[in-house]
Parts: C-alpha cells; sequence; structure tokens
C-alpha cells in the first residue's frame, strides 16, 4: 500500500491557519519573554510610598535634641526603615525585568520589605 504525500484540503487550510509566526531573529526563542515590564510605574509608586513615609520619620528625628534620652533607640528605629526601603527599592528595580519564579521570588521580597517597614513604624510609634 502505497501513502500518498498529497495533503487534503482541510488539513492544508488549517496549516495556514496555525502556521508559526517568523522569529525575530534578535531574540533568544528560548528565553521566556519579559511579560512584567508594564508594571515598573507600580513598583516605582510602592518605593514612592515608603519614601514619603519615611521622610515623616526624618522630620522626627530632626525635631529630637542630640541628648534626647530615646534617641538612640529612634536613630535605630530610622536606621531600620531606610533598610527596609533598600529592600523594596532593590526588588522595585529588577521586578519589570524578571520572569517565571525569579518574579515571584522578587514579588514576595518585597511585599516582606514592606511589611518590615510596617513593622518598623509600628514600634516607632509604639503600636
Amino acid at each position: 500500500m502505497s501513502v500518498s504525500k498529497a495533503t487534503p484540503v482541510s488539513e492544508a487550510e488549517g496549516a495556514t491557519a496555525l502556521a508559526p509566526r517568523p522569529s525575530d531573529p534578535r531574540k533568544n526563542p528560548a528565553y521566556p519573554q519579559r511579560v512584567h515590564i508594564g508594571e515598573r510605574a507600580r513598583w516605582q509608586d510602592v518605593l514612592r510610598s515608603c519614601d514619603e513615609r519615611i521622610a515623616a520619620y526624618r522630620q522626627k528625628m530632626n525635631v529630637l535634641a542630640p541628648g534626647a534620652p530615646d534617641r538612640a533607640r529612634f536613630e535605630r528605629l530610622y536606621a531600620q526603615m531606610l533598610g527596609a526601603r533598600d529592600q523594596v527599592a532593590d526588588a522595585a528595580r529588577r521586578l519589570p525585568g524578571e520572569v517565571g519564579d525569579l518574579y515571584e521570588e522578587d514579588k514576595h521580597r518585597l511585599e516582606e520589605a514592606v511589611a518590615a517597614l510596617d513593622r518598623v513604624i509600628r514600634r516607632w510609634e509604639g503600636k
């Protein structure tokens, strides 16, 4: 029995509809596409919000006298706020370019850094 090499009409019509798009020679087809580039503004807003919150506590630090009894405590808390802010900034910078599990990991890091900032602010306020 001989098999015909002719393609049935129904398959030939479907083949043109399902034909792959020509690949872009400038992009590696094995590398996942970055789909989070459009989120850059969102993450920058989170960072800006952290900066604004910390600026209010910087003003409170400026009001404290150098010899105030609790100044060392507030300086330590302020330094912790800056550390949390740096973690937010690092994750916000990396998130738009990440893909897959790396994106999820950095998103988790950013969320945890914001939560850490919230905890430090609650300690500052004595709550």
